[in-house]
């Protein structure tokens, strides 16, 4: 298998500094990092261009680079840089962020390493990150937009509530919007109460800006729906710090909802994922007019095969055949485990044929031996039932196609019956 670690230039002449922090990086996610002890090393690498890091983390002071040169070189290299060093004064601490770097961090504890480790993975999620910012200001949206992007955010800007409003709605991926008070036609927290409206606070982050020192606006702004408040003369440490603990904020909500709608063995999506998230997807087809098929799945004889070769073989049984739907799962399905052995794919705008065609390459494809044991050999199968894909509810389908998985089984199991009558038998 190739490696897809993402790649990430350490340059450090401390080794061991360099061994702890290599050792920090790569056990807060999927890095590989790549080391120079000297600028020149680092500028050989950068040219050579074997390596491709999408980030830089350097040391101010170099033995061939006393002057922080290393951070020119990384920076004008198209690098996103992050500066550290064991000295740090108020003329060091100017200098370098005029260069236009993500943050700098102290070699001065332990604690150091860890927020290294945080500030990594948070420029790598932020690569991904859509961020709106509204104000009417060119000169502030400039200024605004040309710090955000150098924590490696998309940044998308808006001069109006309108705009913003309507910025919102195409993009509905959007995590976080920084909006000022005063905007043409409308205040931002008149703007924020609309916004609130249609996006929860589990999705998007809000943070007000202005540049009036009021503190009555921090109140206003957060009963208006802001997650935070910043003043426009912030620094821009504070600016960064802000937007990081709310995007990371998010990360954690949306981890939380990810692990309570998974099934823990099989890694797919559980009951209360189909009952909250397919369902409105359900009906968002029926109100469009399009179709919406259910195929519910069940194992063949699952009781007999777990009390003749254990529960251990009945677990690797169920966990290899959510792998093989998986596998095989068409653009924009989603598939669920109901519980024990049965199984549910939910077939967004995917026709009777075609849906027929994906079961049958599903029951053509069941294991032939125990994926845990190679010594207890059998052949499971399994049994299908279809719905029609126009019941005009997710319960009034699940009832359909569960209809149709009783006739599969009453029928001699290892077949696909469809809500139109269709059997296909074993092959």
């Amino acid at each position: 298998m190739p490696d897809q670690k993402k790649s990430i230039l350490l340059v450090e002449d401390a080794n061991f500094f360099a061994r702890v922090t290599e050792s920090e990086i790569e056990r807060a996610g999927h890095y590989h990092v790549t080391t120079a002890k000297t600028y020149a090393q680092a500028k050989t690498i950068l040219e050579e261009g074997k390596v491709k890091p999408f980030l830089a983390l350097v040391d101010l002071t170099l033995p061939d680079a006393p002057d922080g040169e290393v951070v020119d070189l990384t920076i004008d290299a198209g690098l996103p840089t992050i500066v550290f060093s064991g000295r740090f004064d108020q003329g060091t601490r100017r200098s370098i962020l005029k260069k236009g770097i993500v943050d700098y961090v102290l070699k001065d504890s332990p604690a150091s390493l860890g927020y290294l480790g945080e500030l990594v993975n948070r420029v790598d999620r932020n690569l991904s990150t859509k961020v709106l910012i509204v104000d009417d200001s060119s000169h502030a949206l400039a200024l605004l937009k040309k710090r955000l992007q150098l924590y490696c955010l998309q940044v998308i800007t808006a001069t109006s509530g309108e705009e913003a409003l309507e910025t919102l709605k195409q993009n509905p991926d959007i995590k976080l919007l920084i909006i000022d008070h005063l905007l043409p036609g409308a205040t931002g927290f008149e703007v924020m109460t609309q916004i609130r409206r249609r996006h929860s606070f589990s999705t998007l982050a809000v943070i007000g800006i202005s540049a009036t020192d009021d503190p009555a606006l921090t109140a206003k702004f957060l009963k208006s729906g802001a997650n935070d408040f910043l003043n426009k003369a912030c620094t821009p440490e504070e600016l960064m710090l802000r937007v990081s603990q709310n995007l990371n904020q998010l990360d954690r909500i949306s981890e939380l909802t990810e692990m309570a709608h998974r099934d823990p063995m099989t890694g797919l999506f559980n009951r209360r994922h189909l009952y909250n998230v397919v369902d409105k997807l359900h009906k968002d087809q029926m109100l469009a007019g399009k179709e919406m098929r259910y195929a519910m799945i069940d194992i063949d004889r699952f009781k007999q095969i777990n009390d003749k070769f254990g529960h251990e073989t009945g677990d690797n049984l169920i966990i290899s055949v959510a792998h093989r739907i998986s596998d095989l799962l068409p653009p924009r399905s989603v598939a669920i485990r109901i519980g024990g052995d049965e199984f549910c794919v939910a077939l967004p705008d995917i026709d009777e044929p075609t849906s027929k065609q994906f079961l049958s390459e599903l029951r053509s494809s069941m294991p032939v031996t125990d994926p845990g044991n190679d010594e207890h050999t059998f052949a499971p199968t399994i049994s299908v039932g279809l719905s029609a894909g126009t019941e005009n509810s997710l319960a009034s389908a699940l009832r359909v196609a569960d209809r149709c998985l009783y006739r599969a089984k009453k029928s001699g199991r290892n077949r696909i019956v469809t809500s139109s009558a269709t059997t296909l038998d074993a092959m």
